[in-house]
């Protein structure tokens, strides 16, 4: 029932594209080519990334039924359910911290953007690049409209006190691991790595 992630991409980099307002001023097409997980809306930027990544039903509730017919790539991931589109594949969700090392599983972070980074550690990158983690919302939630559940003032709330944190537990098992992490965000309020400019990235 569960994948087995593949480590189909060892020893290589990974553009990871958040749902942050700053993800509006990447040069996408910078990337393409390159080894990229789009979390969310995030395919409608790059719909030729390997990867769709999504955890809330909810979200395929509202917008799968397009995903679905316009993402080029070749896996759509989940840890929410089954899906009818033949890339579905189903991980499972096994806490809230620190890394997950069973390849059929990811720790949550109460959000997709941790889970996203424990997936690619499962893909086997040894470099992974985050664009769109703002983890704020000075500048909006979103670079889209939103999802129609949203409210800024709790998604602040809930970034600052409930996702933040939680990125400090993955900091040292990838560093064990031998896994680079790089933030590629600007004025990210995720600080645990290092913060450079995708130029400096690529």
């Amino acid at each position: 029932m569960y994948w087995l992630v593949p480590p189909e991409w060892c020893g290589e980099t990974v553009f990871i594209l958040g749902g942050g307002p700053s993800l509006k001023n990447v040069d996408i097409f910078s990337l393409r080519n390159r080894r990229v997980i789009a979390i969310n809306n995030s395919w409608e930027l790059a719909p030729w990334a390997d990867i769709l990544y999504f955890c809330d039903v909810r979200w395929w509730n509202w917008h799968g039924e397009r995903a679905s017919r316009q993402f080029e790539g070749r896996y759509i991931v989940t840890a929410s359910q089954l899906l009818d589109d033949p890339r579905g594949r189903l991980l499972k969700l096994t806490g809230a911290t620190g890394l997950e090392k069973d390849p059929s599983g990811l720790r949550h972070g109460s959000n997709s953007g941790y889970q996203v980074i424990n997936l690619a550690y499962h893909l086997g990158v040894k470099r992974i690049v985050l664009l769109g983690y703002d983890m704020h919302v000075k500048n909006g939630t979103h670079w889209h409209p939103g999802h129609p559940s949203t409210k800024p003032d709790m998604y602040g709330k809930s970034l600052s006190d409930a996702m933040l944190p939680k990125f400090d537990s993955l900091v040292d098992p990838l560093k064990e691991a031998g896994v680079e992490v790089i933030n590629a965000t600007p004025g990210s309020a995720l600080r645990c790595w290092p913060i450079r400019s995708l130029k400096e990235a690529l």
